[in-house]
């Protein structure tokens, strides 16, 4: 008994190292949500099963008996989804059907579970315990099969050997939990699947490590690494979607906050399918980057005139995991100053809001203090007639649209 609780114990705390460090680390994404979600579900698992082999009380055995079949069937729902997240297969029907399946069968054996804890009185040979079993088996052998399909389409390399790991680890693990359970229940012992998973974890962070599993493309481009660039900054995956941008780039669009993590690309760069074929034919040559001018679309419905540098990243096996492009407004800033007889200081300031810069990064890079920015910058309003960064964009645009 006290050998299986400390064999859980060392499983629990794993789950939940893995979870924050998934959290702490990762990009912030459903898909590692999700994956944090799992951990703690097999954690609950774990942690049942601990109890169940340290209390005496019966009542106390009762409440963890009860955990550890909660937290047993709430893993393979959470893998199922995270499966899904990953596989971007989350908003497929038939997926979503099997999910709220498997949700109305949870919910029917966790009302006997927790109303008569019928499941571990049934353990390891009464039709409860043998239903939730080989249920719970089916439903797991859905994690290889999303899995499969995924790795089936996918055009990756990397993506195509994360999908055969977790095939084989997931479809391992189920097979010997399954027998792990019924062989401790007819030896007189409590079950102990919920420490099998370990090994599934291994498998999975292997893919982590190896592979880049859960590392969105562009993979391996940090967010840190664009936060503070001066020019605005998209990062579009292999699926043609906008998966992050900086500060610069969500003001010259006009976007007070972060675009959500899977905007479709031709959602704000209205020539999106010219710079799909040119990245095709990029590709095709050898090359991995290349200048488009072309339009952003704005809040509000307006265009941005725009000249954008391309990037293509690739990964180990010189697949396209990801595009980044730098974007720069495109209008004669030197014309417009003439125009307006802005002065030298004013100047400046206009070149570093255009750059998308703070007033502090604008205070940091003329070596100068915070008010005397935010002077500058109501002289440069004044002179223009406007009151804000986003009329001084409207009036840009409007400049670049008359020539």
């Amino acid at each position: 008994m006290m050998l299986y609780a400390i064999i859980a114990s060392v499983a629990c705390v794993t789950y939940i190292y893995l979870g924050i460090l998934i959290l702490v680390f990762g990009k912030d994404s459903s898909t590692q949500k999700s994956f944090a979600v799992l951990c703690a579900m097999l954690a609950l698992w774990s942690f049942g099963c601990v109890g169940r082999n340290i209390v005496q009380t019966e009542q106390w055995a009762s409440f963890f008996d009860r955990l550890y079949y909660t937290g047993s069937e709430l893993f393979i729902l959470a893998g199922i989804i995270f499966i899904l997240f990953l596989s971007e297969r989350q908003r497929v029907p038939l997926y979503r059907m099997l999910v709220l399946v498997i949700m109305l069968r949870i919910g029917i054996y966790q009302t006997a579970n927790w109303g008569w804890n019928i499941l571990a009185r049934d353990f390891p040979s009464g039709p409860w315990f043998v239903s939730h079993q080989l249920l719970s088996a089916i439903e797991s052998l859905l994690i290889p099969l999303i899995a499969l399909v995924w790795g089936r389409k996918t055009t990756l390399h990397r993506e195509r050997i994360q999908s055969r790991i977790i095939v084989i680890s997931t479809i391992g693990g189920t097979i010997i939990g399954v027998l792990i359970d019924f062989l401790s229940g007819f030896k007189g012992h409590n079950p102990i699947s919920c420490t099998i998973p370990v090994l599934w974890m291994v498998a999975v962070c292997y893919a982590i490590i190896r592979y880049g599993l859960m590392q969105f493309a562009p993979a391996y481009v940090n967010r840190e690494l664009i936060k503070h660039m001066e020019k605005a900054v998209f990062m579009i995956d292999s699926a043609w979607n906008i998966t992050d941008c900086n500060a610069a780039a969500r003001s010259l669009i006009g976007q007070p906050e972060n675009l959500r993590h899977t905007t479709p690309m031709e959602e704000v760069f209205l020539e999106s399918k010219a710079i799909q074929r040119k990245v095709t034919a990029l590709l095709a040559a050898g090359e991995h980057n290349f200048s488009h001018t072309g339009f952003l679309l704005a809040s509000e419905g307006k265009t941005v005139p725009v000249v954008t540098s391309f990037s293509l990243i690739s990964d180990s096996w010189g697949d396209r995991i990801g595009l980044l492009g730098f974007c720069l407004p495109k209008f004669d800033l030197n014309a417009f100053i003439s125009r307006y007889h802005l002065s030298e200081r004013q100047a400046d300031i206009l070149q570093h809001i255009v750059n998308g810069r703070t007033q502090l990064q604008t205070a940091e890079a003329l070596f100068i203090s915070l008010a005397t920015v935010k002077t500058h910058t109501t002289s440069l309003y004044n002179r223009l007639g406007i009151s804000s960064r986003s009329e001084l964009y409207a009036m840009l645009r409007g400049e670049s649209q008359e020539e």
